[in-house]
């Protein structure tokens, strides 16, 4: 009987102890020269066995003694089963291995640095406690693979701080073994992921008017959300007051939120992945815009046309008087007060007012670039003309050069009949029409008639509003009558 080495098998991944051997591998060895044609062998669990040649083990067996099992061998001539030889020592023991075992870890997962390139840095020593588990860390050694063919050969062990190569998603493939037995080791694998933060895109500042001209002011911080996700989904949006805030989604301001610092302010906003929890931090800026000043308007006084105190208004030309020395305004105006505000429904420029003798407009004038805007109100006043009654001919004889029909009228007479007890009116009378509507040449003292008769034109001024109205009389020149010599008159005495 010829010595054997041990058969060794690692053990599968249960690591109970137990493998199947196929002892036939022994053969051979343990025959040497002499032919198998000439003898046979067994192989037994005790030197009794071997002896008696009893309990022969099957070729393909599973040892029953946990990692180490001794066997004897029988070795006995084919043509006489006394002539045999059998071992009074084990010749070989079979020995199950230890199996080294990998646990798949949990993914090592990071978020991307702001240049948002798919790579990062990973220490893969970090994964060894929970890829070795209970396994002895000085007795079983972990290293990092590429590919599995890598892992399987034990090449090109990767260094643990490790950058990956392909950008967002990489496999790291795992082998664990005792140096002792190589042959025994596992393999397992996990992912290096590199998660895209939320993408930060330049916003446009947050513009809001100033409500009482002290540079601060409510900001509706949420209109300005959808710019900032860009079209992005799953983001969580935030907004802080302080870039450690955003950081570390402390110090958050909510809608409506009151800048701290006068007229600019800068705050932080947090996009946050509420998937993969990677988070990137935006700046906005708020800006108080001054509000332009509505100056406080005279009322827009016309005169009424017809007695019925409407009247059409040319509202532009309190346009300069709101504005005052301001640039850049327009104005604008409207029949309430919402509307102003918001700008909405603006009265034509050529208005007639809806309520009769006087109607309050309201006045808006607007910042051309920022949009701001305040408010003020505008009185519109339909005054009424004076009265005018007929007047009678003022009729004087032709006392003077007698026959020419011309002669001094003192039209101031004529006044009381004219103003028919009206107060805060002036009288003034013209030769002609032309000259009462252009307000020229206006007669005073005594006036010598053109013609016989000869119309004037008398308009009656409101000494406070300006507001006239004229009415006409005739001068009329009375001829006097012809004086005729009688002839003598003639009687008898008595």
């Amino acid at each position: 009987i010829n010595p054997a080495s041990d058969l060794e098998l690692c053990d599968d991944l249960s690591n109970d102890g137990f493998e199947e051997f196929d002892l036939s591998v022994q053969t051979a060895i343990i025959l040497g020269s002499q032919p198998a044609t000439d003898f046979s062998l067994s192989y037994h669990l005790s030197f009794t066995d071997a002896d008696l040649g009893e309990n022969v083990l099957p070729l393909t067996y599973t040892n029953t003694t946990i990692n180490s099992q001794p066997i004897f061998v029988r070795v006995e001539s084919s043509g006489d089963s006394d002539c045999y030889n059998a071992s009074a020592l084990p010749v070989f023991n079979l020995v199950v291995n230890a199996r080294a075992i990998a646990t798949a870890p949990e993914d090592m997962v990071v978020c991307d640095d702001p240049s948002n390139d798919g790579f990062a840095t990973f220490d893969l020593s970090s994964q060894e406690a929970d890829i070795l588990g209970s396994q002895d860390p000085t007795v079983y050694f972990v290293t990092f693979h590429n590919s599995q063919d890598d892992a399987d050969d034990n090449t090109d062990e990767l260094a643990t701080s490790y950058t990956n190569v392909i950008a967002n998603q990489e496999t790291i493939y795992v082998r664990v073994e005792d140096r002792i037995f190589p042959d025994c080791y596992s393999t397992t694998s996990f992912d290096l992921i590199v998660n895209e933060l939320p993408t930060i895109v330049s916003v446009s500042p947050l513009q809001v008017c100033d409500d009482n001209t002290d540079g601060f002011v409510g900001f509706p911080l949420n209109t300005k959300v959808a710019e900032l996700l860009n079209g992005q989904t799953g983001i969580d949006v935030s907004f802080h007051e302080t870039l450690v805030g955003a950081d570390t989604d402390t110090a958050e301001v909510f809608d409506g939120y009151i800048n701290t610092t006068m007229t600019n302010q800068t705050l932080f906003v947090r996009l946050l992945n509420t998937t993969t929890n990677c988070y990137n931090v935006n700046t906005l800026q708020l800006e108080v815009l001054e509000n332009p000043i509505a100056n406080v308007t005279t009322p827009l006084e016309v005169c009424d046309d017809n007695a019925d105190g409407l009247a059409v208004f040319d509202l532009s030309l309190k346009d300069a008087e709101v504005i005052g020395s301001q640039v850049g305004m327009t104005v604008s105006y409207y029949a309430n007060p919402a509307d102003a505000v918001a700008g909405d429904n603006a009265l034509p420029t050529n208005y007639t007012n809806t309520i009769a003798g006087a109607q309050e407009v309201y006045v808006r004038i607007a910042n051309s670039t920022t949009g701001c805007s305040a408010t003020t109100t505008l009185q519109l006043i339909v005054n009424p003309k004076p009265l005018t009654i007929a007047v009678a001919a003022y009729e004087l004889c032709d006392y003077n050069n007698a026959g020419d029909e011309e002669e001094s009228f003192d039209l101031s007479t004529k006044t009381d009949e004219i103003l028919d007890d009206q107060v805060n009116v002036a009288v003034s009378y013209y030769a002609n029409p032309a000259d009462a509507t252009a307000g020229i040449n206006a007669i005073t003292g005594s006036y010598t008639n053109i013609s016989n008769p000869q119309t004037i034109v008398a308009v009656l001024t409101n000494t406070i509003t300006n507001c006239t109205s004229s009415v006409t009389f005739e001068l009329i020149v009375n001829p006097l009558p012809s004086l005729i010599a009688p002839s003598s008159l003639e009687v008898c005495d008595d």
